[in-house]
């Protein structure tokens, strides 16, 4: 490590020191403590980036310049839908051209919707080298807290972070950051430290900002009561520890009934895809509570009695390998309130009769990372403001091959959209946390693959991968219903429809499927991924085509424009 002088530091008992005492802790990234210096890309000079606090309704402009020699950057605002501002989602060849070394942009939007989001780069790898940070958006009228952002995510060494897209399988992190603080090895760098004064109401809003790892996360002798998931509150529930993917985030507050005055160690562990075992590294934060009262009057619900932990969020009904753990599916959350469709829609876009039904499968077919057999390659224009120049020409793709191109996906304007992502075929390998942009959808199903006593995966047989070739054989690109009257999605069993839990980011369980449901009422050009780094670079990506025809309804014309320059007769 080092300061803003390149003086060297080092870590020691939780504090900093160079050769002339000691030195601030909030003046120096100090990451996990390592003793060598790695290149980071940062907002403000600081990692995380400053969060950002703001009342639902409200205008906000946000100016990025790019101080940056040699890259461009855009900034992302994870989970604001953007409706009526698709040019300010953020995102490089699809809402908007990069902003380019020296330039600067102006995000102007309205969030809509209170809740816990966030920002970061939607370039390269420059989240993972540092460029995030938390939004919240906060409710007019709500009673007051005491606020705790936990941003976490797993941390390398690696100088060039870009060496990371070329290993397979990713490997192990070296450490684990609770906002931007943790340990390797037994190096005592500092870590973040949560005063909790039990005489406030305090609310936690937890954020997974890596890049690839899941994770575990958990208070330990603490219950968490869980009220909100990507921005929408749902009906509490008591939980000791929750599964995260990269990209979630999930609103808690502590069951006060267990809490005394001491001093609390929040652990964050990395779990191993499929099975989801522990890995050897975990992050930790210091959780100090203060004026602790005996009062059956504090913060408490109705709590299962039971001896096992009860786990949130797990990509299967039964942990493998672990029979203290009882899973709680994200999909049993519900909804706190109804709120209907026309909420996310522009006024100006009616609902139609039309409905659209879309199977779309995210996994590793010989090797690509793709969607449908669908290699992402970015376009070299931005297609919302230069539509006419956009190729997304995929006539190379069938059934059961792979193809690279700008796939896209057509959203007719008001229809009702069902999709059904799953991770099947020859090609799936691990579960997947996917994000849509531009839109939460309501979780109407998911289901998940059996484990057996010896702990191996039996993928669902609901889905017909191919005509020919059983599912296994089959990439899986152009699925269907093994029972033809699921096409009518109300025919099936176990469908939610009343209060259905909303999200912008899910995972999709390996050997699995989750059912989800937007109107096509948000004008725009929406990126869906997996929110693993490398394999959205590679390939695992779509833009969704949303209400072509209303699109330049809701496009400044003032907007940057970018381009190959190739000329048809240079002879190259």
């Amino acid at each position: 490590m080092q300061d803003k002088n390149d003086v060297r530091v080092y870590a020691k008992d939780r504090r900093l020191y160079s050769h002339k005492g000691a030195v601030p802790i909030d003046d120096i990234i100090s990451a996990d403590g390592w003793n060598l210096t790695r290149k980071l890309i940062t907002a403000n000079g600081t990692m995380p980036g400053p969060p950002i606090f703001m009342y639902q309704h409200q205008y906000i402009t946000i100016i990025v310049h790019n101080y940056l020699v040699n890259e461009s950057v855009t900034i992302h605002w994870h989970g604001i839908d953007q409706l009526e501002h698709p040019a300010m989602d953020g995102v490089a060849y699809v809402s908007q051209c990069p902003i380019l070394p020296g330039q600067s942009f102006n995000y102007t939007f309205k969030p809509r919707f209170g809740g816990s989001y966030w920002y970061h780069s939607h370039l390269g790898i420059q989240r993972d080298m540092g460029l995030y940070g938390a939004f919240i958006v906060l409710l007019k009228g709500e009673p007051p807290t005491k606020q705790h952002i936990i941003l976490i995510q797993e941390w390398n060494h690696m100088f060039n972070a870009v060496e990371l897209l070329n290993i397979s399988p990713l490997p192990q992190p070296h450490s684990i950051l609770i906002n931007g603080r943790g340990q390797f090895q037994d190096i005592r760098a500092p870590l973040e430290t949560f005063n909790f004064n039990k005489l406030e109401r305090n609310l936690f809003r937890l954020i997974a900002v890596g890049s690839h790892s899941t994770l575990l996360f958990s208070i330990p002798g603490l219950k968490l009561i869980v009220s909100e998931t990507d921005g929408f509150e749902v009906q509490p529930e008591v939980v000791d520890k929750i599964i995260i993917f990269p990209a979630e985030r999930y609103n808690f507050e502590i069951d006060l009934s267990y809490v005394k005055d001491e001093m609390y160690t929040m652990n964050v562990r990395v779990l191993s895809s499929p099975n989801l075992t522990f890995g050897n590294d975990i992050g930790f934060a210091f959780l100090n509570v203060v004026n602790y009262i005996n009062d059956d009057s504090l913060v408490s619900v109705n709590r299962r009695i039971d001896k096992r932990l009860l786990v949130l969020n797990c990509p299967f009904l039964t942990y493998p390998k672990n029979t203290d753990f009882t899973c709680i599916p994200i999909s049993d959350l519900k909804s706190k309130k109804h709120i209907d469709n026309d909420a996310f829609s522009s006024e100006h876009i009616p609902k139609t009769n039309e409905k659209l039904l879309h199977f779309l499968n995210f996994g590793f077919p010989n090797g690509h990372s793709s969607i449908n057999g669908h290699i992402y390659h970015s376009p070299t224009v931005a297609p919302l403001t230069q539509p006419s120049e956009t190729d997304t020409n995929c006539g190379k793709c069938d059934d059961e091959t792979t193809c690279k191109c700008s796939y896209s996906l057509p959203l007719s304007s008001g229809s009702e959209v069902i999709m059904v992502l799953m991770v099947l075929g020859q090609g799936a390998t691990i579960s997947h946390p996917v994000h849509m942009h531009g839109h939460t959808f309501e979780v109407l199903k998911m289901v998940f693959p059996t484990v057996t006593n010896n702990d191996q995966f039996v993928f669902t047989e609901d889905i017909q991968c191919s005509e020919a070739l059983t599912n296994s054989q089959s990439q899986c690109n152009n699925a269907k219903w093994k029972n033809k009257s699921w096409n009518d999605f109300k025919n099936i069993p176990g469908i939610k429809l009343k209060y259905p839990l909303r999200k912008d980011t899910i995972v999709v369980p390996y050997g699995g499927y989750v059912i989800i449901r937007i109107e096509a009422r948000n004008p725009g050009v929406w990126l869906m991924h997996c929110h693993i780094d490398k394999h959205m670079i590679e390939g695992m990506a779509v833009m969704l085509n949303e209400s072509f025809e209303n699109q330049h309804k809701y496009v400044q014309g003032d907007l940057p424009k970018c381009r190959s320059h190739l000329k048809s007769n240079s002879g190259v």
